[in-house]
This record gives structure tokens, C-alpha cells and sequence, in this order.
């Protein structure tokens, strides 16, 4: 088997639908062979019938299973460990492909020869699109575009994101899996997970390619474009940051104290930006605050957890 897609879902079956119609679509080439995989972490919708349905009208190799295991980077592993094929292509369940993204993702492996390959992302708006959504905020909507030309991917400041990203599987028997305590899970938002493996994969001496060809457009529902959704994902990240930290030096309930005035700082750039240019352009800062909230919070938690244990 030369490729497996895999997708993880949970609780968004009409999102699921399209995806995988269009990837029903895909257009390979004769010699190519590939099955499609999708892990179903624990959906309480009608998920499960739409996947058998979908699976009697799928012309080509189609698979589904359940991972009981809570978070995407438990559903990641385990189509991981389910897969058959020489290269794994990971999407989402709310992405639709471009009919040759298959084929110019495992021909950048083939003519490239190398561990990884990253795709470009377009945003597809599933609602109207608001006011305060600037440019610089698209990229934590899952937007990416490195250019249009195919290049080295060679720093964590340009990673693969997990709506278009693609490895060869010997990858994940040299450097592991997805870190579970990172990733999203059910409705809490958490993410990281993608550049902490590339960050692995990077010291491992491997390779990634950027393809600006192989294109997936990402759906942006309801959910995503609430300034409440912005907020919680840098204070959940930066509680995870917060209770993996290793705090060396000057602390207060288990926080650095550097941590304060930096915090300070932040809070005076949000508040700046407010009142110069208004609280839209602000948003950006105040994700900055929040971040920095949550990894207090992050540190406290590690140090109660601690102390605890040592009752």
C-alpha cells in the first residue's frame, strides 16, 4: 500500500460528509494504491452510519475505527497504528481536498525523497466572515500558505498543520507518535501537538518539502469565529506550557517571577493598541495576555500537584 489518509473525527458528521465526498473525489494515478482511514474518537452523533454508508459507496479501499481514548493525538496514534500505507496524509474532518492533493502529496515524496510534506491551506468561510478578523489571525484558524513555490521546511516557524500534513510512516518508528498530552480534546481546545513532533523530527536530521500544489480548503464554522474561541486556545496552550515547565530560579506559588512583569508588559501593549488603534486590532495582544494567564495557571497547578504529593 503506497498511501494511507487519515482523518479523525469527533461530533461533525454534516462537516465529515463533504470531507469525505470530496475525498471520494481524489484523482490518483493508475499505479498508485491507497486506502482511506478514519478514526472515530468517540462521536455521539450519527457519525458511525455515515461512515458505513459512505463506506458501500467508496469505490476504493475505505476503513473506520473507534478510539475510546479521548483527544486528537490519541485518534492521530492511532490511525498511525492502523495504517498500511508507505506515506500517511493527515486532514481534518471539516477540510475538503483538491481533487489532486492525494497524488501531488506522494509524488513530492517520491521525486523528492523526503520524510515529510506540507500542503497549503485555504479558508473556506462556512459564515460571514467578521469585522475583527485580520490577516495576522488567520494562521490560528489553520490558514497556511509558505508561497507558491516548493520548498524546505526547515524550522519550527513554518511547520506541517494537521489539516495538510503528510509522513512517511518509518517517521513515527524514529521519533514517536503525537505527544496525547497535547491536541485538542472533545470541545477543549488545545493545540501544539504538530510543532512539538516537528520539533523531534527536526532534531532527528529529517526532511520536509512544502507543496504549494497539493491544496486542502479548511472549513471555518460558527465556533472558530468567536473571540472567546482565541482566548481559551492560548490560555489552555499556555497552561499546558505552565505545567511542563521546569521552573528554575525565583518562584511564587510555583510561578518564575520573571513571569509578572512580563505579564505587565503584555497587558500594557493590549491596553496601548486599544486605545490607539481599538479593541479590534488589539485582539492579537490580548491572546498574548491570555497565554500568559494561562501559564501562570500552568505553574500553580504543577506546584499544588507537587506539594500534594509529598503530603
Amino acid at each position: 500500500m503506497d498511501v494511507s489518509v487519515i482523518v479523525c473525527t469527533y461530533n461533525r458528521r454534516d462537516l465529515l460528509a463533504k470531507s469525505l465526498e470530496s475525498l471520494r473525489r481524489q484523482i490518483a494515478p493508475p499505479e498508485l494504491s491507497w486506502e482511506l482511514l478514519v478514526i472515530d474518537n468517540n462521536c455521539t452523533d450519527s457519525t458511525w452510519e455515515l461512515l458505513r454508508e459512505s463506506q458501500s459507496r467508496f469505490a476504493g479501499n475505505m476503513r473506520f475505527v473507534r478510539e475510546e481514548k479521548q483527544g486528537l493525538s490519541h485518534a492521530r496514534n492511532r490511525g498511525i497504528s492502523e495504517a498500511r500505507g508507505k506515506y500517511l496524509l493527515f486532514t481534518d474532518d471539516d477540510t475538503e481536498p483538491w481533487p489532486n492533493w492525494m497524488a501531488q502529496v506522494w509524488k513530492t515524496f517520491v521525486d523528492r525523497r523526503c520524510d515529510a510534506v506540507a500542503g497549503k491551506i485555504e479558508l473556506r468561510w462556512g459564515c460571514e466572515k467578521p469585522r475583527w478578523m485580520v490577516d495576522e489571525l488567520l494562521g490560528f484558524l489553520a490558514h497556511v500558505d509558505y508561497g507558491d513555490a516548493e520548498k524546505s521546511l526547515d524550522t519550527t516557524g513554518s511547520p506541517p498543520i494537521g489539516a495538510n500534513m503528510a509522513f512517511a510512516a518509518s517517521v513515527f518508528k524514529r521519533i514517536g507518535g503525537f505527544d496525547v498530552e497535547l491536541g485538542r480534546k472533545g470541545k477543549t481546545l488545545i493545540g501544539g501537538e504538530e510543532i512539538e513532533l516537528f520539533e523531534r523530527f527536526l532534531k532527528t536530521g529529517l526532511t520536509a518539502i512544502y507543496q504549494p500544489a497539493a491544496v486542502i480548503y479548511h472549513t471555518v464554522d460558527q465556533d472558530r469565529i468567536k473571540k472567546s474561541y482565541f482566548r481559551s486556545l492560548h490560555f489552555n496552550n499556555g497552561k499546558i506550557s505552565g505545567l511542563r515547565y521546569n521552573v528554575a530560579g525565583q518562584q511564587l506559588v510555583g510561578i518564575p517571577l520573571f513571569i509578572f512583569p512580563q505579564t505587565l508588559r503584555m497587558v500594557g501593549n493590549y491596553l496601548r493598541t486599544a486605545w490607539q488603534q481599538g479593541l479590534t486590532r488589539a485582539l492579537r495582544q490580548e491572546m498574548n495576555v491570555w497565554y500568559s494567564l494561562g501559564f501562570m495557571t500552568g505553574c500553580a497547578r504543577r506546584k499544588l500537584a507537587s506539594s500534594a504529593r509529598l503530603v
